[in-house]
């Protein structure tokens, strides 16, 4: 019967072309795949048969992948016979010859613990694997070809090119998702072969030894932790524990209860038993819950280290060794609970003895967000001592108001091939949600790139990509979702809506306590026309399944037009208002009609937003992703109430000014620096500005980054992001007396050396550094009258820039009042920023992640 079954495969094979394909509708793409002969199309109602797999694996692999294990009574239906390599030898047998034609010779070795081989034929419907997890991966693969309406015979023989294929979903500083959509991403995640899950945990989790720094409406409990690592083992997939263990720990000291476990006021105390006490409770019950052997401690950006009450003792023993003796403390205690300690790479790297104090079994976490031309840096520390590491690469939410998906795609298709190249163990996708409102179905295109990526390194994720993206999570063929996305990413080279940032966002719409709101709206005629393209795109998408992307997608383009619209009609109200033609009563009410359209606007959107996050979301947070909704509707209808209120029959010489009635708007085609790292006020006991330039501590004294400290007189004063929601007047000491001194700290990148005009509008005196050399500590060059009668007069600098990063300091000195300023560049080349850095972009492709 064998010999007999061995000669007729010899003949199938011999008389049957079979040629390699690019675009089988499978994502992740198959290590090697051949297809045959058109057929007539498979039919979507499989059932499940036995072959050489037990009974019980058989209903589990149906129930979970929801393939019929009976055959219908009415509609045709296919037999798929499941069996597992060694339990079967006539199937081993048929498999062993049906591989021949991808030179296998030793397929059950090198498909490994996950991988499978799937046979679709006239003959023969057979999925065989070494394991249930493999058969459950080959499921996945037929059910997207029979979605898709296949119709070819088709040979795949698949495995992973990584081991650990991890998403890891940011749950801490904004959006917390509920138990219910977790459970809907571990299933879409499953059938994309992603095997691991993990959260960034800081405050979130509700233990029973600390129930009590957990947010009352935003958390996990243990209990949900067991049941979703219970629900996640169903699909083949692991939930890895993790808990913030060193820095980023403001939001729990933050409560009196634990405020002196502190090192600072964002910094646990490695020293305090307290702390210690604290940690080792709480990591010992999220190890319990937890299916993975692996844990992540963290322990990245710890900026505060050596800066904390314990710094005479870190200056005493260095910064590696107080960072590894914490490590230390921490592995123990994963050892205990029998999990494998992972930790970020950052602080190692710019410390890298620390690699060489630490137990070598302990996985590196190396990230890196942007599109570098190597990785090497990132990757080599741990290479050279061979030592187990993890590419982390990032889906850039970050302060966005959309991810930048094009520098994620180079991201993950660059930093993943790097770190396969020199052994990863896995890929580690990161989401980070910073800036509090970021909805998880605008992530999903690129949780599938990292999907495929990981799973088949040599993709490289193309056109073709994206073609077997729509089909698999749209179950369409016509590229408009893609399209839309594309379309959409061009907003990132605009100067106003650069790097998709949320500073656009954020800023208020109409002047807010009699203080002058600039609009730079240069840029809005392009972003409505980018805006128009992607909006044309997606009506024609029309997907099939997962409709919550396009909605979401829609919301995030009918957002950017509400803002440009808002800035237009801004404008324009504020322009009739200062300008001095006539206004009659009809007038007003066309104003205000416009006012309460806008306004209509942003409450419809408003509850378009709070109905998607609470699908996703608990409703921790919430109010504060609705802040800007509420402040700009607030804002609307105080100017509305205002515009009622005109006496009917007034001239305009006896209206209330524009700053009384809230529309002291200057339309100004400049670009203003927002942006900056704040620090102070300082009093000088000896009067006149400072001397130091960064801090009077002289290991300090250099360029700053967020969070360092300025040490002034014994006392330290740390720099602070600052962003204006004004459109550019840096007004964050108010109400200064006299003699108070600030200072301003910002980055600008040229590409050549060149100089150039800084102009700054300021009441205030000041001195001004470039490259830590002054420019001027007297009489300006040049002082020009105001851009508008709203806004200061403004004073001119030349600037000596040089090739590549330049450092600029303001040291401003209050008048008693306040130490506001404007900044900006003379200059005709589009000036774009990422926070405090600033670049004259003559390239504006160029990008900058976190």
């Amino acid at each position: 019967m064998i010999k007999g079954l061995h000669i007729w495969l010899l003949f199938l094979l011999s008389g049957t072309a079979l040629f390699a394909v690019a675009d089988v509708p499978v994502l992740p793409y198959p290590q090697q795949v051949k297809e045959g002969k058109t057929i007539a199309a498979f039919s979507k109602n499989w059932v499940l048969k036995a072959g050489g797999i037990d009974l019980l694996t058989l209903k589990r692999l149906g129930a979970v992948t929801k393939h019929s294990l009976l055959r219908k009574k009415t509609g045709l239906s296919q037999l798929l016979t499941l069996s597992l390599t060694g339990k079967n030898k006539q199937i081993d047998q048929m498999i062993g010859q049906y591989v021949q034609q991808f030179d296998q010779k030793n397929w059950a070795e090198q498909i490994g613990k996950e991988g499978y081989v799937l046979i679709l034929n006239q003959k023969d419907q057979l999925l065989v694997a070494n394991t249930e997890r493999g058969l459950f991966y080959g499921l996945q693969s037929l059910r997207q070809l029979m979605d898709a309406g296949w119709k070819r015979e088709v040979y795949i023989v698949d495995w992973p090119s990584l081991a650990h294929r991890v998403v890891f979903d940011d749950i801490s500083r904004g959006p917390i998702s509920k138990v219910s959509y977790i459970k809907e991403q571990i299933q879409r995640m499953a059938s994309l072969k992603v095997n691991g899950l993990s959260f960034y945990m800081e405050h979130v989790v509700q233990t029973k030894a600390y129930p009590d720094f957990a947010p009352a409406d935003g958390k996990l409990t243990i209990a949900d932790i067991k049941a979703l690592s219970a629900y996640a083992k169903q699909y083949h997939m692991e939930l890895i524990g993790s808990f913030q263990s060193f820095g980023h720990f403001n939001n729990i000291l933050s409560l009196p209860q634990y405020q002196s476990m502190g090192e600072t006021s964002t910094m646990i105390s490695p020293l305090d038993p307290k702390a210690r006490h604290f940690l080792e409770s709480v990591i010992t019950e999220m190890c319990g819950a937890f299916s993975s052997n692996y844990f992540n401690v963290n322990c990245d950006e710890t900026f505060d280290l050596g800066k904390g009450k314990s710094k005479k003792y870190v200056d005493s023993v260095g910064i590696a060794k107080y960072y590894a003796d914490h490590l230390k403390f921490l592995y123990e205690v994963l050892k205990k609970n029998g999990k494998q300690l992972m930790m970020w790479g950052d602080i190692a790297l710019q410390h890298e003895e620390i690699l060489d104090l630490l137990p070598k079994d302990i996985t590196y976490m190396t990230w890196e967000y942007g599109d570098p031309a190597t990785y090497d840096k990132w990757i080599d520390p741990f290479v050279k001592r061979q030592l187990q590491f993890m590419v982390c690469p990032g889906i850039l939410n970050t302060n966005r108001l959309f991810p930048d998906l094009a520098i994620a795609k180079a991201n993950i298709n660059g930093f993943i091939h790097a770190g396969y190249e020199k052994g990863t163990i896995g890929a580690y996708t990161t989401i980070w949600d910073e800036g509090g409102d970021q909805l998880f179905s605008q992530d999903w295109y690129g949780v599938y790139l990292a999907a495929e990526k990981s799973w088949n390194v040599t993709s490289n994720l193309d056109h073709g990509f994206d073609t077997r993206y729509e089909s698999v999570a749209y179950g369409t063929a016509n590229g408009a979702y893609v399209s839309a996305i594309n379309a959409l990413m061009k907003l990132r080279d605009l100067p106003l809506t650069y790097n998709m940032n949320h500073e656009i966002w954020w800023q208020h719409i109409l002047p807010q306590n009699g203080e002058t709101l600039i609009l730079n709206n240069k840029d809005v005629a392009a972003g409505l026309k980018i805006i128009d393209a992607a909006d044309e795109l997606l009506m024609a998408a029309g997907p099939k399944r997962h409709q919550t992307d396009l909605a979401t997608l829609k919301y995030i383009v009918d957002r950017y037009r509400l803002l440009f619209d808002t800035r237009t009609e801004i404008a324009e109200l504020s322009g009739w208002y200062q300008g001095g033609t006539k206004k009659s009563s009809e007038n007003v009410k066309s104003k205000i009609t416009a006012l309460q359209k806008l306004k209509s606007r942003y409450v419809a959107m408003e509850a378009d937003f709070k109905y998607k996050w609470n699908r996703e979301n608990q409703p921790y947070t919430l109010n504060y992703a609705l802040k800007p909704y509420q402040n700009r509707i607030a804002s609307l209808t105080d100017l509305e109430k205002k515009l009622s209120g005109l006496p009917p029959n007034a001239v305009n010489a006896n209206w209330p000014t524009a700053t009384a009635i809230g529309l002291n708007v200057v339309e100004l085609d400049r670009y203003y620096f927002n942006y900056w790292l704040l620090s102070g006020p300082f009093v000088n006991p000896n009067h006149g500005f400072p001397a130091f330039l960064y801090s009077e501590d002289p290991d300090a004294n250099r360029p700053p980054k967020p969070g360092d400290f300025a040490q002034f007189v014994n006392k330290p004063f740390r720099w602070m992001k600052y962003n204006t929601d004004n459109g550019g007047i840096i007004n964050k000491f108010k109400a200064l007396p006299a003699d108070r001194y600030v200072y301003a700290f910002c980055s600008v990148t040229a590409e050549k050396a060149m100089e150039i005009p800084a102009w700054i509008g300021t009441d205030a005196e000041l001195e001004l550094f470039c490259n830590d050399t002054s420019i001027a500590n007297a009489l300006p060059a040049q002082v020009h009258a105001p851009p508008s009668a709203l806004l200061p007069a403004e004073k001119s600098y030349n600037l000596p820039l040089k090739k590549g990063i330049n450092y600029i300091l303001l040291k401003i000195r209050s008048n008693g009042t306040n130490a506001a300023f404007t900044f900006r560049l003379n200059t005709t080349e589009p000036v774009t920023n990422h926070k405090h850095k600033y670049t004259i972009n003559a390239n504006q492709n160029n990008h900058e992640a976190d």
